[in-house]
């Protein structure tokens, strides 16, 4: 038996007995934990080329008992783990039915900055994580923010380079913002004026993001995260959209208008795909059927350690 079915059988093994888990409520998993662990990857991924060999007969074995321990010691920090990172627990009170029921005071805090027509190109750059972010609504502002929070400071900050305004919403990164699985104690609601043409970049660790993004011109939109959650809706772009998704074990969905051509290029190791209405090409690329002879067209990357990637056409 080949070492690689060995190691990888193991390592799907793994996942599908967490899920299941995890989704009868028999063990609280934290993926955010986990993904600290990720440099067993590169372990497990050595053991199995050392021992790949043909002329080794011991080797697979080997790999699989390193691989099963790596997993067990995985299994174990994730299940430990899911509440012990997140300091603000502390503050949280469970009721019979298991919902988290919050003791700590909301405080609010909001953001604008002003608008002048001169302004063609905007730079959005946003950081920090165990938040919610939804932008779906537009302002005659530049930007606009309504914060609710239980932890962390927001700051945001305004430069111009080379013409364009540029803007940063930070939330420092601390121990107690880091793999949390909850992410409605803070809450962040931005608005967008629609008429620069916008890059947008989203990092955090974990967290929620819904942004509905049909009514404004993207040029660019980056996203790192964790453990995330993303909703994505574009709209069409005056030429082409740009859109990066590099994330650990996060569920993605993007919907592009059916009117644009679309292609998508995705490197991931255990992720799944979803790409209703895309025809697979021979270098591993998705395209739309309009792709070829549209005027308009949205290229997006996908980068994903687990991750499970959708993207629709509306």
């Amino acid at each position: 038996m080949k070492s690689d079915k060995i190691v990888w059988g193991l390592v799907f093994v793994f996942i599908g007995s967490i899920l299941l888990l995890d989704n009868f409520g028999v063990i609280d998993f934290s993926w955010g934990a986990v993904w600290r662990l990720w440099p067993l990857l590169l372990i497990i991924w050595g053991v199995e080329l050392m021992f790949s060999g043909k002329n080794n007969p011991a080797g697979p074995w080997i790999a699989g008992v390193v691989t099963l321990v790596a997993l067990i010691f995985a299994g174990y920090y994730g299940a430990t783990h899911a509440s012990d990172d997140s300091l603000w627990l502390k503050n949280l009170k469970w009721n019979r039915g298991g919902r988290v029921h919050n003791s700590a005071k909301f405080k609010s805090n909001s953001f604008s900055e002003p608008f002048s027509d001169s302004i063609k190109i905007a730079e959005l750059n946003i950081t920090g994580g165990a938040t919610t972010y939804r932008l779906k609504d537009s302002t005659s502002n530049l930007f606009d923010a309504d914060i609710k929070q239980q932890f962390g400071n927001y700051s945001l900050t305004r430069t111009t380079r080379d013409s364009i305004e540029v803007l940063f919403l930070k939330m420092p990164d601390s121990a107690h913002t880091r793999g949390s699985r909850n992410f409605d104690l803070n809450k962040v609601e931005m608005k967008l004026n629609n008429k620069p043409v916008w890059d947008i970049n989203l990092e955090m660790g974990a967290g929620k993001a819904d942004f509905d993004l049909s009514k404004f011109k993207i040029s660019r939109l980056n996203i790192e995260g964790g453990a995330a959650s993303f909703q994505i809706k574009l709209g069409e772009p005056q030429t082409s959209t740009n859109v990066t998704v590099e994330t650990g074990v996060s569920k993605v969905k993007i919907s592009v208008p059916s009117s644009v051509g679309c292609l998508i290029k995705v490197d991931s190791g255990l992720s799944s795909n979803d790409f209703d209405g895309f025809n697979k090409q021979n270098d591993n690329t998705y395209i739309t059927d309009n792709y070829g002879s549209s005027s308009k067209r949205i290229i997006i990357n996908l980068e994903g350690g687990i991750s499970d990637f959708e993207v629709n056409r509306y």
